[in-house]
């Protein structure tokens, strides 16, 4: 076995640290309302060596909050998420955390108190109580925290360790008085055409707390255009218990089970986000059609007929089995799209699925807004209209008459992944930062819905807006074929390289499930949801609100030091290599291979695998590795997101080599492999970015990978991770 195995270069990330000018409150994104101080530009709180959590004992059990969220963390949890965040962002500093009487607490030169008070006079733009708000009282011997709510101490501490990562562990000195505008601050992810695992969705609220988003609208069935294809790719991704219901989730490997969804709940609620499902009907309802076809309107496969005796029947035992589930005050029957020749019944319908949610569970509803051409009917205004377009509704026509309405205007928060006539791929931020108006440009925020007419536009203290949501879409190919087992590697060499201009935003899957992988929607995001978390925590119309400079210089160092979660899938590294093993220097029996690059990441070689103690390697990246090819199909790499390997061509044309993530292969369909020659190493080098792949063979270009938009002619470029070494 002469093998060796020189692991990857990558780029190190380098977290900058702004400088602090006379420690004035560093840009925080979302910025926060007030910061008064009294003119002790020279003093801060410093992080100590050692601190002290204390948590009010007449408020650690407080769940206190008038948000959506049915399962509240009391104070305590949310300190122990504070305790930890601290504990991974600042590991020379030990924190303890107990309970206490904060008023007696002494004020040593490393405590942090958190309690809550009713007293505050924390409000959203139009008036109403927010438990959201807090004060927090910044002195160089510690830190006050004072929450009208949990939700809102918790806020605080995402305010005070933004400020330490900023300035190196400083904090200026003053009191910062800060609450959200809007109590809706969200992003939607399309999980109904993209398989993610519930671990990544997990991950996205982690991320997306830590910019103080408020709801993660989670779209939970849908389906591809089926372009005269009645089995075309549809999903319902929870797992029913009903056996009744079995038919509606075929592909079992696909769904979430209820403990995942609970636990994925619980975790989005311990850092402040509410989860809000969506389950689609009676539009984009093939899932349901394909289980009971006699649903289907006999025009389109994808709407289910409502004047079926059965229609409405089947889509209750649907939302009975489902609405134990949810732990939120508001879930959403999507309900776009539907066939206007039967507004009447859409109509009844949706008052009916109304009434039928309300005394099933207590919960409210919210739809997307579709306007129905009807003079006898109409939605009920304790339905909350979700507006997207200005071609279904009018989301100031609705508000003066008396609907709540959240901003999911198109023209400013939609994404489609990888490609569209209509929708960007990531946020537009030139439209977001200074494309409020036509004319006249201006900061976006949730109260502009009509870019043309300014006047076509609600205040931001009016009652019936309740904020934003930024949508994010894929569309349909056939599955490929899962990886095999690999020819063994000889050598491979991993680095790092300087990480490119961030990504963006809220995402459609309008292409389906191969279009894209799963941690490609994060880079779709990343950048763009903080601005509309910002957005909605604080109105561009008031005179703290962020500007777009000041995201600029805090969101690459804010990004990298995201807490609870590793979507970027970073590897320390004291320098540009990563790892790099040399399988040839390896003595006979033996089964450690050290690893060369200084980073002391060694592996062991048990069974012809080499098994490395890393995961993925984010972007950006160099991969070298040289490995002796037998001739067959097989897996190089294997790692939790991604496998590499090589592949069979289609026809037996050939090796080529090939990405798998979520059991679907990519091809690198234009390039075939040199046929197999004895012990003769081949060489190769992949180079990925967050946006392309592409592969280097003995020193040629090789091709990049690329993947068929709906099986057309139109190819885009596919973003994969690096696995560990197998």
């Amino acid at each position: 076995m002469a093998t060796s195995v020189a692991l990857w270069q990558l780029s190190l990330v380098l977290v900058l640290i702004l400088p602090v000018l006379s420690l004035e409150l560093p840009p925080l994104v979302p910025a926060v309302h007030d910061h008064i101080t009294d003119g002790s530009a020279s003093i801060a709180f410093r992080l100590p060596q050692h601190l002290r959590i204390v948590v009010d004992e007449r408020d650690a059990q407080s769940t206190a909050d008038n948000g959506l969220t049915l399962i509240p963390p009391t104070l305590l949890e949310f300190a122990q998420t504070f305790q930890s965040d601290l504990e991974t962002l600042f590991p020379k500093t030990t924190v303890s955390l107990s309970r206490g009487n904060v008023q007696n607490t002494p004020s040593g030169p490393a405590t942090i108190t958190l309690s809550l008070s009713d007293r505050l006079n924390a409000t959203h733009a139009d008036g109403s109580p927010t438990s959201e708000g807090y004060e927090m009282e910044v002195s160089p011997s510690g830190v006050q925290i004072v929450g009208a709510g949990s939700k809102g101490a918790f806020w605080a501490t995402r305010t005070l360790l933004q400020g330490l990562v900023l300035t190196g562990g400083q904090f200026p000195v003053g009191k910062v008085v800060d609450q959200p505008d809007w109590r809706t601050r969200g992003f939607m992810l399309d999980v109904g055409r993209q398989w993610y695992p519930i671990t990544f969705l997990a991950d996205l609220c982690t991320y997306a707390s830590w910019f103080k988003i408020s709801e993660f609208h989670v779209h939970l069935s849908d389906n591809v255009s089926p372009r005269g294809d009645f089995n075309a790719y549809a999903r319902f991704r929870l797992r029913p218990e009903d056996p009744a219901l079995a038919g509606l989730t075929p592909h079992l490997n696909e769904t979430y089970s209820r403990a995942e969804f609970d636990a994925f709940q619980a975790g989005c609620a311990a850092r402040g986000v509410t989860v809000v499902p969506e389950l689609e009907s009676p539009g984009h309802a093939l899932v349901i059609t394909q289980w009971k076809p006699e649903l289907a309107l006999s025009t389109d496969p994808t709407l289910i007929n409502l004047t079926v005796p059965d229609a409405i029947p089947t889509i209750k035992s649907i939302w009975k089995e489902f609405l134990p589930w949810f732990h939120t005050k508001q879930v959403s029957i999507g309900a776009d799209e539907y066939n206007s020749s039967l507004a009447d019944d859409y109509n009844n319908f949706v008052n009916e699925m109304s009434d039928f949610i309300g005394q099933e569970s207590g919960k409210t509803i919210r739809l997307w807004g579709t306007r129905e051409p009807s003079n006898k009917t109409s939605v009920s205004k304790n339905i909350t209209i979700q507006h997207w377009d200005f071609g279904d509704d009018d989301p100031f026509e609705l508000i003066r008459s008396g609907y709540d309405v959240i901003n999911s205007e198109d023209s400013f928060q939609y994404i489609v992944m990888k490609q569209s006539g209509s929708f960007p791929q990531s946020l537009n931020q030139t439209r977001i930062w200074d494309g409020a108006n036509v004319n006249t440009g201006g900061i976006w925020d949730p109260h502009v819905f009509d870019r043309g007419n300014a006047s076509n536009n609600p205040s931001i203290s009016d009652t019936h807006l309740k904020g934003a949501i930024m949508v994010s879409a894929t569309q349909l190919k056939r599955y490929g074929s899962c990886g095999r087992r690999a020819r063994r590697a000889r050598s491979a060499h991993l680095s790092q390289s300087a990480n490119p201009a961030p990504h963006t935003q809220a995402a459609w899957n309008d292409h389906g499930p191969t279009a894209s992988t799963f941690l490609e929607a994060f880079y779709a995001l990343k950048q763009g949801l903080p601005v509309v978390a910002s957005a909605g925590w604080q109105s561009a119309m008031r005179a703290n609100h962020l500007t777009h400079a000041q995201f600029l210089a805090a969101f690459p160092v804010l990004e990298a030091a995201a807490p609870g979660q590793n979507l970027d899938r970073r590897i320390p590294s004291k320098g540009a290599v990563v790892v790099d093993y040399d399988l040839a220097r390896l003595a006979p029996g033996a089964s450690r291979v050290e690893d060369t690059s200084g980073n002391g990441y060694d592996a062991r070689l048990e069974g012809g695998v080499l098994h490395t103690p890393l995961g993925s390697k984010g972007h950006n990246y160099t991969l070298l590795l040289r490995v002796q090819l037998s001739g067959a199909p097989g897996t190089l790499l294997s790692g939790p997101d991604d496998s590499f390997g090589v592949e069979a061509l289609p026809g037996g044309q050939g090796l080529t080599l090939a990405f798998t993530s979520s059991n679907i292969t990519y091809l690198l369909s234009n390039y075939t492999l040199p046929s197999a020659s004895g012990s003769t190493a081949v060489s190769i080098v992949l180079t990925g970015t967050e946006h392309g792949t592409s592969a280097f063979v003995d020193g040629a270009h090789a091709g990049d990978f690329l993947v068929s938009i709906d099986q057309t002619t139109v190819f885009e470029p596919m973003a994969f991770h690096v696995a560990t070494v197998e």
